[in-house]
């Protein structure tokens, strides 16, 4: 029985339509249709408006699988990571996309919501499809995937601490530092009492705890009961929470390191609360620099991490690689920098 079509609707149905069916369409080659659509700068602007509305009017869908087995790959980049959910990866995300935009390359993510045992899998999951390149952002261990790494067909890059394995395709930041780094500076502003609040969920974090811990060791100011983390549906909610726990453990503390800026917003919340005045009785220093940290009252002092520039940059040096261009370098240290606000002295 024929299904009916309602008004001002065609019937489209995408599996059915053949590159060669838009390319009479349109008039040229399906060779033409197939360049344009890999790489639309290559045809003149009219001619990929009228590809593309073809292509849409037909519901024609590229047969990526199809594409794998007739060259080298699907022209797909898998991005594997570990926290897609998390505010700090948006920029990590735009700087990625903003590299392959125009290209012949399209993105596909995976999350493995920092299961450590799943990375393995989802990478071996994107090799069988034949994809031009990975990038493994953020890797909690590299032990299951290093065999799979060397033995991959395509490039694979890294968003990585570099004290990490991989030595080649990598861009990130060493965090011991941006550990040592952020703990020097609010000893430097007069805070002895300094509290670490995160709780070392994975590789990065806890290598900012050693940095932390290395300079209060240093300064003769370590205390292991100044170090406090938790879970909470609320990063916000979680920072107002440790921050109560840690005035009953230490009362006398006077500053806060907090592995992110929405931990920091919660313990400015909390001291509000109790009239703890923010910087004077406490320091707060956050981590990410988030659009908002600039804006509350005070404003947080916090922790820039380069994310757009990091995702822009393991594309690039990706992409080079499957295009086989020689590389501008293996391994890329984009740092960190401190940005003193209102909440520090």
């Amino acid at each position: 029985m024929n299904k009916s079509v309602g008004p001002g609707r065609t019937a489209r149905r995408g599996a059915q339509v053949k590159l060669s069916d838009v390319a009479k369409k349109v008039g040229v080659s399906p060779i033409t249709i197939s360049r344009a659509l890999r790489n639309p700068g290559i045809v003149s602007e009219d001619l990929r408006e009228v590809i593309l509305r073809m292509v849409d009017e037909m519901g024609y869908m590229p047969n990526l699988a199809a594409r794998a087995l007739a060259g080298r790959h699907n022209g797909v980049v898998g991005v594997i990571t570990p926290a897609l959910h998390q505010s700090g990866f948006t920029d990590l995300m735009v700087g990625i996309e903003d590299r392959f935009r125009d290209t012949e390359f399209t993105v596909q993510y995976s999350n493995t919501l920092r299961h450590t045992e799943g990375e393995a899998g989802l990478l071996k999951s994107f090799l069988t499809q034949k994809p031009a390149g990975v990038i493994i952002a953020g890797a909690e261990s590299y032990c299951d995937l290093l065999p799979l790494i060397e033995s991959a067909a395509c490039p694979i890059a890294h968003i990585a601490d570099l004290s990490q394995e991989p030595q080649r395709l990598v861009v990130g930041l060493d965090h011991y530092s941006a550990g040592t780094g952020p703990t020097r500076f609010l000893l430097s502003r007069g805070y002895r009492r300094i509290a670490f609040m995160g709780r070392g969920a994975d590789v990065r974090s806890r290598r900012r705890i050693q940095g932390y811990e290395a300079v209060m060791r240093e300064a003769g100011c370590f205390d292991p009961d100044l170090i406090i983390g938790g879970d909470a549906a609320s990063r916000t909610g979680l920072g107002r929470d440790l921050f109560a726990r840690l005035l009953q453990r230490v009362p006398d503390v006077d500053a806060v390191f907090a592995q992110s800026d929405e931990m920091a917003l919660g313990v400015l919340i909390e001291c509000k609360e109790r009239g703890i005045r923010v910087p004077e009785d406490l320091g707060i220093c956050g981590f990410n620099d988030l659009e908002f940290s600039a804006f509350t009252e005070p404003s947080l002092t916090t922790v820039h991490i380069p994310r757009y520039e990091i995702g822009y940059r393991v594309a690039d040096m990706l992409m080079r690689a499957v295009r086989e261009e020689p590389p501008d370098e293996d391994k890329a240290d984009l740092g960190f920098t401190i940005i003193p606000r209102g909440s520090t002295r």
